[in-house]
């Protein structure tokens, strides 16, 4: 035992060190399957498919045309940027392929330009040959962006603190643009629909909303001065009315721990009235509003203008 003991110590060689390279050359033939498995290129087509990729285009249009910045991506330029610098250092985006990724800002282009459409002018194909890739690259960045960006959902999608500077902007925005009296106004509530791309398997009728289509509910709570969304619900069919699914919202469910003394949120006039949840006057059936009520709706309009948050 003494001297097997003092032959290892000598600089005998140990299974690990023998098994090393293998277990490398292993994690390399791995990493490349999986890059030709999300690549989807098995064998070399007979002639190069065609493509003029317009990712460039973006340089010029940040720079000299933003409106078309926008329309590619559905942000504007300093937006972009201000994405990009957080997740540019996630994870996802470190990889030890010997293909390297696409850098980060064109992986985001890719995602939003995807995101942001949809119907038959947002194919894979379509993106593919727009940003001049192959149809699993778009695939695979969307996914990775997809990763980055959800991991941050709870930093960015939270109720501002009483004494935030965001909830102070909003208590001014709101005073502005009415009274002193109704700075408490702070949030505002609208509800809208997602389209889906094709009837749903289960329940599909229920998803069928009055806009003839098939779609989901969405439930948006945001700060009327920059729209930043504080909360959401997501997942009622399209047919639900929004007074049902805003009590999905984390909002309806724990109002009086969110919302501070004295404050409210400013809704339309599907939504039911609340001492929290302020909605202008309906016209009653056969009648008319009364002269106070007009006025209060006049200036309600002045603060609540979520329909422009979908268009």
């Amino acid at each position: 035992m003494t001297g097997t003991s003092d032959s290892s110590s000598d600089g005998s060689i140990s299974s690990d060190d023998i098994a090393l390279p293998y277990d490398r050359l292993r994690d390399t033939i791995n990493a490349l399957r999986d890059e030709v498995k999300r690549a989807r290129v098995l064998h070399k087509p007979d002639e190069p498919p065609p493509r003029a990729p317009q990712l460039h285009m973006l340089v010029h249009h940040e720079e000299h045309r933003p409106h078309l910045f926008r329309q590619k991506l559905r942000v504007n330029p300093e937006i972009f940027d201000d994405i990009l610098d957080f997740i540019s250092g996630h994870p996802i985006f470190q990889n030890q392929s010997n293909n390297l990724q696409l850098p980060v800002s064109i992986q985001l282009a890719i995602f939003l330009n995807r995101a942001g459409h949809y119907g038959n002018a947002i194919t894979l194909e379509d993106v593919a040959q727009w940003a001049g890739v192959s149809v699993g690259s778009v695939v695979n960045c969307t996914n990775r962006v997809m990763i980055a960006v959800l991991d941050a959902h709870d930093q960015f999608i939270c109720f501002p603190a009483d004494n935030s500077e965001d909830a102070d902007l909003a208590r001014k925005f709101a005073e502005s643009r009415t009274c002193p009296e109704w700075k408490g106004g702070f949030l505002a509530i609208d509800g809208s629909t997602m389209n889906l791309f094709t009837k749903p398997g289960y329940f599909g009728e229920t998803f069928y909303d009055r806009k003839s289509k098939y779609s989901l509910g969405c439930q948006a709570v945001i700060l009327p001065h920059n729209l930043l969304i504080v909360d959401y619900s997501l997942g009622h069919p399209g047919s639900v009315h929004d007074a049902f699914a805003f009590r999905s919202t984390h909002l309806y469910e724990e109002h009086a721990d969110l919302l501070p003394d004295d404050h409210w949120v400013w809704a339309d006039s599907a939504y039911p009235l609340e001492p929290w949840c302020i909605a202008p006057f309906k016209k009653p059936r056969n009648g008319r509003l009364t002269k106070d009520q007009k006025t209060f709706n006049y200036h309600l309009s002045k603060v609540f203008f979520l329909r422009f948050i979908f268009q």
